[in-house]
């Protein structure tokens, strides 16, 4: 009997470590592959402050305090387009805006919003201008080298006003929250 208990340990013993074999390469943990979107680096959450555009050079913190964005992948994953959405946070919107991955780069005129507020369709839409992310631009509150984003919004039902939006990718990190 001592022997099958001793030859069941044995065996265990020998399975848990041949296993560790098999998680380990070169003594290192493995690395999970990522896998990115099509609109990656342009997708993600970020938080953002919006501005308004004064007319002499000067810009004036519209709504004072950070929002969420969210910029995401579109269906067709097929590097066009994304949606940007502040999930009614500044002003309910959600809309497919074209987007140039070589230069890191989003626009577009009249651009349908699919939002809801309060349970109902918020039928606008808007201009996004001069949209962009700079890669490794911007610092998030505890000090950590992020990406940056920039645009403008132009909404429908306040013509001829155009709200910028500037900020950071969100770290995840508590210190970071807004």
């Amino acid at each position: 009997m001592k022997s099958k208990i001793y030859t069941v340990v044995m065996l265990f013993l020998l399975l848990g470590l041949t296993g560790c074999e098999w998680l380990y390469e070169n003594n290192q943990p493995k690395e999970p592959e990522t896998e990115y979107s099509s609109v990656y680096p342009l997708s993600g959450e970020w938080w953002v402050q919006y501005y308004f555009d004064n007319g002499d050079g000067t810009y004036e913190n519209s709504h004072y305090g950070y929002f969420p964005l969210y910029t995401y992948n579109t269906a067709a994953d097929d590097g066009k387009a994304m949606w940007i959405s502040d999930n009614g946070e500044f002003w309910t919107f959600t809309v497919k805006c074209p987007v140039n991955m070589t230069n890191l780069t989003f626009s577009g005129n009249q651009l349908v919003s699919t939002a809801y507020a309060d349970g109902e369709p918020y039928d606008i839409w808007l201009n996004v201008t001069d949209g962009k992310v700079l890669l490794n631009a911007g610092k998030s509150p505890s000090g950590v080298t992020v990406d940056s984003i920039f645009c403008g919004f132009e909404f429908e039902d306040d013509p001829g006003n155009i709200y910028y939006a500037a900020g950071v990718r969100k770290t995840g990190f508590l210190e970071d929250e807004h």
